[in-house]
């Protein structure tokens, strides 16, 4: 034991050992889990099953790889093992058991696949490559995993879109449809619109809405947000564009202000849910922007301030949602006359 100790003391640069087995013991347990989940192991330890019940269940050929890997999940506590039987022990792993669908294992899809082939290639970009057209492969992904930001969307948007009567809602970008669902439920006079560029994003929205009963309020049409014929003619009383900003170069950004500004009625709102440039996790996603095609650089939010007001819009409230870092709510009005 003490010769263990004294070779420990003996490692040179040992502060930056520390930091580099963090750094490892941290990546580890999100390959780990990635890889139980896209070989679909843990979708299948709703109940607790033997290595042999697991290799018939997911149709794996490699036994012995298995097992390994099922033990590395036990080792870094991933995964519980009684009496030959694996189960899901962590916090994370527990959650994607019981919800493969959801927010958290779509953002671990996202981080150990779209984001690692971003850093991978990251060399090459900084070298003059173009960005690359990653959302055709990771979209769906990135689409599921951008729902980890509802509970603040839902705080910040309720706040404007309220209970009190019922308004005209537009939502741009509206993805799932789970926000227009959400405005459903705060008042039973809330009705509108959403769009969305993605055709299959568009037949899943109203497949949500129809399935909660809620078509004959809530609309969702294919539309481009960058093309206001495109949108439905309003006047709304709130507008939502929430996490699509860097869609966007500031002049087009411009543009989008001035539409809505068009389409608000003479009380209404433009609430905008986004990261914004300034923060340790915005500016990791601002990287990953800057190297997929059709995606910009995050802006300040003092930009994004600057911007409203320039489309003739004043801005009524500002709000971080996420302490230390940069992701804030911005509702904006038609000045008073």
């Amino acid at each position: 034991m003490l010769r263990s100790i004294a070779r420990l003391f003996s490692v040179p640069d040992k502060l930056a050992m520390r930091g580099l087995m963090r750094g490892m013991t941290a990546q580890i347990d999100l390959m780990t889990t990635s890889a139980l989940f896209r070989s679909q192991v843990l979708q299948h330890l709703k109940t607790p099953r033997s290595l042999e019940e697991l290799s018939a269940a997911t149709g794996i050929d490699e036994p012995e790889v298995l097992r390994h890997l099922l033990d590395l999940g036990v080792r870094r506590r991933l995964l519980h093992c009684r009496r030959g039987r694996y189960s899901a022990r962590s916090h994370l792993t527990r959650t994607m058991v019981r919800d493969p669908h959801g927010a958290i294992a779509s953002m671990l899809q996202e981080v150990a696949t779209y984001h690692h082939e971003v850093f991978d290639r990251l060399p090459e970009r900084l070298g003059g490559q173009p960005p690359r057209d990653y959302l055709h492969q990771y979209g769906g992904v990135v689409a599921q995993s951008s729902r980890i930001m509802a509970p603040w969307i839902h705080d910040f948007t309720s706040g404007v879109v309220g209970q009190e009567r019922g308004k005209a809602i537009l939502e741009l970008g509206c993805g799932s449809g789970a926000y227009l669902a959400f405005y459903a439920g705060l008042h039973e006079g809330h009705s509108g619109h959403g769009i969305d560029f993605d055709p299959a994003v568009v037949a899943a929205a109203q497949r949500l809405l129809a399935e909660a009963g809620l078509d004959d309020r809530f609309t969702v049409q294919r539309g481009d947000m960058r093309e206001a014929a495109s949108w439905p003619e309003g006047p709304f009383d709130v507008i939502t564009a929430h996490q699509n900003v860097y869609y966007f170069e500031a002049e087009e950004r411009l543009a989008l202000w001035r539409a809505c500004r068009e389409r608000l009625s003479d009380a209404g709102r433009l609430v905008i849910v986004t990261p914004t440039s300034g923060g340790p996790l915005s500016d990791y996603f601002s990287l990953i922007l800057l190297s997929t095609e059709g995606c910009y650089r995050l802006p300040s939010v003092g930009e994004l301030v600057t911007e409203l007001k320039a489309a003739g819009l004043q801005l009524a409230r500002r709000e971080r949602l996420i302490p230390g870092d940069a992701v804030w709510g911005i509702e904006a009005r038609i000045p008073s006359r």
